[in-house]
């Protein structure tokens, strides 16, 4: 049986019956229990639950349901954490594919969290693309990245999926909306996040800077789609940095009307700042849109922390 009586294989309409089919080929032992798919790997486990919005009505559009994606870390992996958790996780966030490394009460655990909304109708074409490769490969990527650290093993190489053309129909559709470039296989976009800010080259700071690099191999998970998002903010104290992306990323999982949260806060690069990273494999290439769906979900997050930044006290 793939899942019991008491299982719902549809909670909230979102059939996590499709997600138990696509993993039943592999190594996965994966099963229905209540609202959520149990995903077990060989050392370590992934609940993928269903759950109400706490507010159904959002400036949005109404939110059917907000699916979590919690995976429980190995023992050893953990041990690495304590008494240091905002710094280790500020380091191997930069790892980050499809999750990040959250700090909960003490305890570390990679998340992930798809909103979704009544309006949509994106479930098989980019949805269940999205849970089934972050319930695949998710946390691998951050645990390969550390085990790489570790280790004398190099990174895997790999050509990219997404081409010049790929990013050229991103750069179309971005360039109506806000300041957009292409070239080879980068995309690079800024986001104004006062009135009138336009670009940081005509002399604004109030501008977020978004990339999308195709020639970025992930170190674990090889070729595909590297995106990073960068804030303006830059704050002089590294530990106070550290913390505030991890406060960041508690508050992705806990947010319900927000962009599709597939990455990480993690250390930016332009000077003490935080940044959003997110990696796409080459295997959802083929997940409809999902190029574009990452430079417009950027541009909603680029509004949403610069609100957060300012209610921790963080101005650029």
């Amino acid at each position: 049986m793939f899942w019991n009586k008491k299982a719902d294989p549809t909670p909230l309409g979102v059939a996590l019956g499709d997600l138990l089919m696509m993993l039943r080929p592999t190594s996965i032992k994966a099963s229905i229990e209540g609202n959520a798919l149990i995903a077990r790997h060989e050392h370590y486990k992934i609940r993928i639950e269903v759950v109400a919005p706490k507010h159904r009505e959002s400036e949005n559009g109404a939110i059917r349901a907000v699916v979590r994606i919690v995976t429980e870390l190995p023992k050893p992996i953990l041990e690495l954490f304590k008494g240091k958790e905002a710094e280790s996780a500020a380091a191997f966030n930069a790892f980050a594919a499809l999750g990040a490394l959250t700090s909960e009460r003490g305890t570390v655990y990679i998340g992930s969290r798809l909103t979704i909304y009544e309006a949509e109708d994106a479930w098989r074409t980019l949805h269940l693309p999205l849970l089934m490769f972050t319930t695949i490969c998710g946390a691998e990527a951050i645990l390969g990245g550390i085990r790489r650290t570790f280790t004398s093993e190099g990174p895997r190489g790999g050509a990219s999926q997404w081409t010049e053309n790929d990013l050229s129909q991103v750069e179309r559709m971005l360039s109506r909306l806000c300041v957009c470039t292409t070239g080879g296989l980068g995309l690079t976009a800024e986001f104004g996040l006062t009135e009138g800010a336009v670009s940081a080259a005509a002399g604004d700071h109030k501008t977020a800077l978004f990339q999308l690099m195709a020639d970025q191999p992930h170190p674990e998970l090889g070729g595909g789609l590297f995106c990073l998002l960068q804030m303006p903010h830059q704050l002089s104290d590294e530990k106070r940095l550290q913390q505030v992306c991890m406060q960041l990323n508690n508050m992705e999982m806990a947010g319900e009307d927000l962009p599709p949260h597939f990455g990480a806060w993690c250390t930016g690069k332009i000077g003490n700042n935080p940044a959003y990273v997110s990696f796409l494999p080459n295997a959802l290439h083929s997940a409809s849109g999902i190029a574009a769906n990452e430079a417009f979900w950027a541009m909603n997050r680029a509004q949403w922390a610069n609100a957060m930044l300012a209610s921790l006290g963080v101005r650029s």
